[in-house]
């Protein structure tokens, strides 16, 4: 969620906003949420502290299919952490995507 500019995450928007404030969590939360409740697994990383048991504090609420489907309709197509461009700044080495 970080890799993103601050105009292009999900943690500034105002629908995310909004939802996270319903439920009296943060908008991170709401995000990991949403992947949980499509069943992905969600793997967050951050350095701080608080951020980290935040991250880890999603079972307390659920989002409504009202919530999913406003957060669903927000998709713009785009990615922003792509291993095949960040492997090669963390690694300093080409990691193809799709081998």
């Amino acid at each position: 969620m970080g890799r993103a500019k601050e105009a292009d995450s999900c943690l500034t928007d105002p629908k995310i906003k909004e939802i996270a404030a319903a439920h009296n969590v943060s908008p991170a939360q709401v995000a990991l949420r949403w992947g949980l409740q499509h069943g992905c697994a969600v793997i967050p990383k951050s350095m701080n502290n608080e951020r980290m048991a935040s991250n880890l504090d999603l079972f307390g609420f659920e989002l409504t299919a009202e919530e999913m489907t406003k957060i669903n309709d927000m998709n713009c197509n785009r990615r922003f952490n792509d291993p095949g461009h960040w492997c090669e700044i963390a690694n300093n080495t080409f990691w193809p995507v799709f081998e």
